[in-house]
């Protein structure tokens, strides 16, 4: 009988101390996915782009007059990830951005027209062996 008692209480502290002080509420929240930052095309701060995307310095272009009141871009990024990540991205950052969507167009991949005061932004999103590509036309209206 003691051989008994004592191995239910070596039991007992196992199972305490493979939980350690985790309450059940933690042990809930552990399946959740962290929140993940939302990064910026730079310079324009207020187009959201996906995490982990490259920006392609050799195809993009930025123009920016001296007194900083025109400023045009056309940016070329990727990364890994599926178009309709890419595209549900763009559709929930961009209006948290302050964006309204236009238009968009799907075939072959997606393009979406946006806009705000005084901004148009073009989205391109296209797909090849697991890989997304995005370009970012963005100029004054």
């Amino acid at each position: 009988m003691k051989i008994f008692a004592a191995l239910i209480l070596g039991l007992a502290l196992c199972l305490v101390s493979a939980t350690g002080c985790s309450t059940w509420k933690s042990l809930d929240g552990m399946n959740e996915a962290p929140m993940e930052t939302v990064e910026v095309a730079h310079p324009f701060t207020d187009i959201p782009m996906m995490k982990d995307f490259q920006l392609d310095r050799t195809q993009s272009f930025i123009y920016e007059s001296g007194s900083g009141t025109v400023k045009v871009g056309r940016l070329f990024y990727s990364g890994w990830g599926g178009l309709d990540d890419g595209v549900k991205f763009f559709e929930n950052e961009m209006i948290n951005k302050g964006w309204q969507l236009v238009n968009a167009i799907r075939h072959n991949g997606m393009v979406m027209n946006y806009q705000k005061e005084g901004w148009v932004c073009t989205l391109i999103l296209n797909h090849s062996w697991g890989k997304s590509y995005i370009e970012i036309q963005i100029g004054p209206k």
